[in-house]
């Protein structure tokens, strides 16, 4: 059978790309974490435009909640390189507070010529599968996809990473980086409608968003299918969730900009800086990477959660032990389920739920759900155990004093003769 060699054209625009794990951790591991990044200058808080941007999209889209910590590598720039040609990423560390999870956000832009051709697709999807680990055979030899960190070439760009956080947490953090999804953003300023790109030819959408490099020879039924239908509030944008990331479609045009800015300006006294917002980080606009990163945050403090429900417990306590402990893994249940210390608009929090459903966040509530109800039944077990020894010691001491009572009965009649 001959290769297909159908592809999609061109079309308008640039490709960006953000990585990102969370990582659940505890204050106290936060706080070591940071100190040292300070201490050794690993980290420093966000400058210049990407500060402005991450500002101006958190003032606009954040409707409450505790202010979130974030920083920026600052030492040796992390890299995805391309044989001789690095593509510099710009690592953003955050901590969560109201969480307890801190996040990894690596930023890149894949292609900014103004088109984006099936090879940029291609390139798009090779940096996906980089980032999950996949390796090339030789660093730095022509086309391979490898990391760089600190000078130094890895396999791939996960491994580079992996060096960074290694360095950032230095033994003091237990977590691995396990939950990881990705945002591809297909970003042009004509303002046309957005949910026309990817009904043309869906393949390609559809291979970013699954890192399958073999788009070409899916069906576009198929393709379209698994996309399923886009989100958006807007003409000009369309969102596409999957179980690993997003791919966001934004043409915002000059015309709605100058049209906010007027209104801002009439009614508020100034421009809104987040309507104009044009940042080099995907996702970032409309909130689809915030929506990302509050789901990742879920996933993983899930995950710790059901890893740490049932351990090992021994010694003659352990009953009493698994009861008080069940007890307090239950009441952090709500926690997990609940995350509200930060509102998002309505409608950014409609894509939210289906980000949530797409990624499996229910079904984890479910799982979650039973984990807890047999916890339920195991507090009660381990409590209805603690009684029923206290009972049966209760009961042998009251039958020994009995006896003894008897005895001395008996030996008073005795003495009394």
């Amino acid at each position: 059978m001959a290769a297909r060699t159908v592809t999609r054209g061109p079309v308008d625009g640039k490709l960006l790309l953000s990585y990102l794990w969370a990582i659940p951790m505890s204050s106290g591991e936060s706080d070591q974490v940071f100190a040292r990044a300070r201490e050794n200058a690993l980290l420093k808080r966000l400058d210049g435009k990407l500060r402005d941007d991450w500002a101006a999209a958190e003032a606009f889209l954040f409707l409450e909640g505790e202010p979130l910590n974030r920083w920026v590598l600052a030492t040796s720039p992390l890299a995805a390189a391309i044989g001789d040609e690095t593509l510099r990423c710009e690592l953003i560390v955050t901590w969560h507070p109201g969480y307890r999870a801190m996040t990894l956000v690596v930023a890149l832009t894949v292609a900014d010529s103004g088109t984006v051709s099936a090879r940029d697709f291609d390139r798009a999807i090779a940096l996906v599968q980089s980032f999950q680990g996949r390796p090339c055979a030789h660093p730095g030899r022509d086309a391979e996809i490898h990391g760089r960190y600190r000078k130094t070439p890895f396999p791939s760009v996960r491994a580079a990473v992996d060096a960074v956080f290694d360095e950032l947490t230095a033994g003091t953090v237990d977590e691995e980086m396990k939950r990881g999804a990705w945002c591809v953003e297909l970003r042009a300023a004509h303002g046309h409608p957005a949910d026309k790109t990817v009904p043309a030819d869906p393949r390609p959408f559809y291979g970013l968003a699954t890192g399958d490099e073999g788009w070409r020879f899916v069906p576009n039924a198929v393709a379209a299918t698994a996309l399923g239908e886009p989100w958006g509030t807007r003409e000009f944008v369309a969102v596409y969730s999957m179980a690993t990331g997003i791919i966001c479609i934004n043409h915002k045009g000059a015309d709605y900009v100058e049209r906010q800015h007027e209104f801002t300006r009439e009614h508020f006294g100034q421009a809104e800086p987040y309507f104009a917002l044009d940042t080099a980080v995907a996702g970032l606009d409309h909130g689809a990477l915030f929506v990302l990163e509050r789901v990742l945050v879920r996933l993983a403090l899930a995950d710790r959660w059901l890893h740490s429900a049932h351990p090992e417990l021994t010694g003659p306590d352990r009953a009493r032990d698994a009861a008080t402990r069940t007890r307090l893994l239950r009441g952090s249940l709500d926690d997990i389920l609940q995350l509200l210390n930060a509102l998002l608009p309505p409608e950014v929090d409609s894509l939210e739920r289906r980000v949530s459903t797409r990624m499996g966040v229910e079904r984890t509530i479910q799982q979650l759900d039973r984990q807890a109800e047999a916890m339920d039944e195991e507090t009660r077990y381990a409590y209805e155990s603690v009684v029923s020894a206290r009972v049966t010691r209760l009961t042998a001491v009251t039958v020994v004093l009995t006896v003894v009572t008897i005895v001395l009965g008996v030996l008073q009649v005795l003495v009394s003769l």
